[in-house]
């Protein structure tokens, strides 16, 4: 089971203005909280510097062997383009993998080292959009790698949301996919000079939480 910190370092009611010198500050130790809990690089960004790609949409589209409620991602009262779009402010990063690390799509993923390195992405995506939201950034938002369902319900028949009148088994964790969502990881770590593994399965494993 995923445990995440039962009480968050910082919390402050939401400011009617947003302090720019407060706000940089909040995105240099959000960045320095990603690393400190186990990402290999991060960075603040601007969503000029999200990159979407709508060939990957498109894959991810007709990838339905293992399907989830986020994956393919098909949200038809909203638009999460849209929405990233809204934003002004993001934590970017990746994690650390091999350079033979398989590209998993959309699962099942049978190798319990692979999955808990997922795992930890999803934690990580969790506890930064957790303390963007205690700091005053309610609307914080956070995105993954891979499909949730293959992550953390891997013995669950259906994904249960899926399913009319049913909720998630894990809501604090399930969430959509950088990848699901259209956007290109590779081109973002690439634009950071961070190290990829070039000819690998699996170039980059990252995550974003789009702040404000």
């Amino acid at each position: 089971m995923t445990i995440l910190r039962s009480k968050p370092k910082l919390i402050r009611r939401i400011p009617p203005q947003i302090d720019t010198n407060e706000l940089n500050k909040d995105l240099e130790q959000l960045r320095d909280q990603a690393l400190a809990s186990g990402a290999a690089e991060a960075a603040v960004i601007t969503k000029e510097d999200v990159v979407f790609n709508r060939e990957i949409r498109h894959k991810i589209e007709k990838d339905d062997s293992y399907p989830s409620v986020h994956w393919p991602l098909h949200y038809p009262k909203d638009d999460l383009v849209e929405a990233i779009l809204a934003y002004q402010w993001a934590i970017f990063f990746r994690m650390d993998i091999s350079g033979n690390f398989p590209n998993y799509a959309g699962g099942p993923i049978p190798d319990n080292t692979h999955r808990q390195l997922y795992v930890k992405l999803y934690e990580i995506v969790a506890e930064i959009e957790s303390s963007g939201f205690y700091r005053g950034y309610h609307l914080s938002l956070g995105l993954a790698s891979g499909n949730c369902r293959s992550i953390f319900c891997t013995e669950e028949k259906r994904c249960w949301p899926m399913l009319k009148g049913k909720a998630c088994v894990r809501p604090n964790m399930g969430r959509p996919s950088m990848e699901a969502a259209g956007i290109d990881a590779v081109a973002m770590a690439k634009q950071r000079s961070w190290h990829i593994s070039e000819n690998a399965p699996c170039q980059v494993l990252a995550g974003i939480v789009m702040i404000i």
